[in-house]
């Protein structure tokens, strides 16, 4: 996994940054090894001009690409809240593709044999 941390309008914070790799930890439970070369990039965005700071995350596989931004007047959790918005987005991408090719026996499908 490589992972890019950016910071913006805001100085680098070392514990800001633990606290993001920590919970992207949580990310990489949900990736199998078919899913493996993949990359993680996290923008923090504070704004000078109201208390709203933003983070966004893409999440690069090379079956699929995810986002997810958040927007809040604490940055530890607006990062909690997107990076739990992408891994619910990576359930679903898993479930996709696993239902893609373990078709489900249907009512539809067994009137048709």
């Amino acid at each position: 996994m490589k992972t890019k941390i950016s910071f913006q309008n805001m100085p680098h914070s070392e514990p800001l940054e633990e606290h993001t790799t920590k919970k992207l930890d949580k990310v990489l439970a949900f990736v199998d090894d078919e899913i493996r070369p993949f990359h993680v990039e996290v923008w923090l965005k504070a704004n000078k001009t109201h208390p709203h700071h933003g983070v966004e995350i893409h999440l690069r596989t090379p079956h699929f690409n995810l986002h997810a931004h958040k927007e809040g007047t604490d940055m530890y959790v607006a990062v909690d809240e997107a990076i739990d918005k992408i891994v619910t987005l990576l359930l679903k991408e898993k479930e996709k593709t696993r239902d893609k090719y373990h078709k489900v026996d249907t009512e539809k499908k067994n009137f048709s044999r």
